[in-house]
């Protein structure tokens, strides 16, 4: 595993994800992916939620590191890196939360919003700015984009390519919300995540993800049953229905 991305388990099994180049603004770079997607796949099983940030508090992270690149058709090599990360992000059956403070620019961003939750802190900074480099994004990013935010906005950040804050970035739907205690934000809601009966929660993260790919299917109605009816048998669910019972009945 590369230093570039640090590995910290938490309470309850919450595993924090560091992007750890902050003197490349967190860049992104084929080790730096290669360990993330790794990590995602190794420990999505054991890991009742996920926190994925960046080290510092100048960027998440500022894309995909310029100075690995060649202006060369070569460049294009990066999606499959890119690509294996998204895969890694949407599979793993534990939810991830996106902490975003600072910059978060082009690839970066696909990654947020391959998250399953994204919290930003007032510092943040949003583009996509590829077009200035010449970059056709890949179409599973501009696809996401779009089912993000809409076609409209899509294309005004892709072609326009502003810097958006955070407030606009969470009325385009970019990030879930903004929150001026982002550090105590995010441990709550991940807290709260892992601390839910786990089939319950990676049911219902896998079933929206269904839902996304491929809209309502007959063997997609199956699938969402059959995991409705294994988070419904868990033991966790009842030990959770008799908290809240005891709760609202005071016995």
């Amino acid at each position: 595993m590369t230093d570039a991305l640090l590995t910290e388990w938490g309470e309850h099994d919450v595993l924090t994800l560091t992007l750890n180049r902050p003197e490349r603004r967190n860049a992104l770079d084929p080790e730096l992916l290669i360990a993330l997607a790794e990590s995602l796949d190794s420990h999505g099983d054991r890991a009742r939620a996920v926190i994925l940030r960046g080290a510092g508090v100048e960027a998440f992270s500022a894309g995909y590191d310029l100075s690995r690149l060649a202006g060369t058709p070569a460049d294009l090599e990066a999606d499959r890196f890119i690509g294996e990360t998204v895969n890694a992000l949407r599979q793993c059956p534990a939810p991830v939360i996106a902490r975003l403070q600072g910059h978060c620019h082009g690839a970066a961003v696909e990654l947020a919003l391959n998250c399953d939750l994204r919290i930003g802190s007032p510092t943040l900074r949003m583009s996509v700015p590829a077009v200035s480099l010449g970059v056709v994004y890949r179409y599973q990013f501009v696809a996401r984009l779009v089912q993000t935010c809409g076609i409209a906005r899509a294309a005004d950040l892709l072609l326009a390519m502003p810097e958006l804050d955070a407030e606009t970035a969470m009325r385009w739907g970019l990030i879930t919300e903004v929150s001026d205690d982002i550090d105590g934000r995010v441990t709550a809601l991940a807290q709260r995540l892992a601390t839910s009966p786990r089939d319950a929660v990676h049911g219902t993260k896998a079933s929206l993800n269904l839902l996304e790919r491929r809209g309502v299917a007959g063997e997609d109605l199956l699938q969402a049953q059959q995991l409705r009816a294994t988070a419904a048998a868990s033991p966790e669910r009842k030990e959770a229905v008799r908290r809240r019972q005891k709760k609202v009945t005071g016995k």
